[in-house]
């Protein structure tokens, strides 16, 4: 029929970015607004990197999956709301959660390196449980990281106890294992394939295409 519409149908790549975006601008004016120069400085690169390559038009544009965006802006906005809002000391658990979320985000980016890196490079020929093993591992050496960056107060929750370290350690860890076995798991099923397709393309033909020439 003549003039009939087409349905509109939401891409979830794109309401993850904006979603994302969203999720940085309002953090950005709360860091203002408190002063936290570190998460200002931090919500101005997130921004950029979101904005300005599709600004330009030019082909230096990175796609993320849309699983690393929702959990950037969840992460984002658990950090917002327990530094910005000091949800970390009102809300029981708050702290707990926030470093949770957080090693699943590191889990997953690591393992979306390492299986972007073995499809696309002659270099890195890995089986799927290896991915998962140095994910695991990685993640677990990222909270420790973490737990100097807390302790020096530019993100998360300062600890003040061995025992408090201890526990945001083991939940780092369990967040990572349980992100690898959820990688290993969409990798068998082909889906962590379509979620990194993008992504690896445009770093296989910026990058690692470009060397190889």
């Amino acid at each position: 029929m003549a003039g009939k519409k087409k349905p509109f149908n939401l891409n979830k790549s794109i309401v993850a970015s904006y979603i994302m975006k969203i999720v940085l601008i309002v953090t950005l004016i709360l860091s203002i607004w408190k002063k936290e120069w570190i998460w200002v400085f931090g919500c101005v690169f997130g921004i950029f990197i979101g904005f300005v390559p599709a600004l330009l038009k030019h082909d230096i544009k990175i796609t993320l999956p849309w699983a690393i965006e929702l959990l950037v802006a969840a992460v984002a906005a658990l950090n917002m709301g327990g530094i910005l809002l000091n949800a970390y000391y009102i809300i029981p658990g708050y702290t707990q959660l926030t470093d949770f979320s957080t090693s699943i985000l590191v889990a997953f980016i690591t393992f979306a390196i390492i299986y972007i890196l073995d499809q696309y490079w002659d270099g890195l020929n890995m089986d799927k449980y290896a991915m998962a093993f140095v994910v695991s591992v990685t993640t677990m050496a990222s909270c420790v990281v973490l737990e100097f960056v807390k302790w020096l107060n530019i993100f998360g929750a300062k600890q003040y106890t061995v025992d408090g370290v201890i526990v945001s350690l083991l939940i780092g860890t369990i967040g990572g294992i349980i992100m690898a076995l959820i990688g290993v798991n969409l990798i068998k099923r082909g889906q962590f394939d379509e979620m990194t397709d993008d992504l690896g393309k445009q770093i296989d033909t910026t990058i690692i295409h470009r060397e190889k020439h």
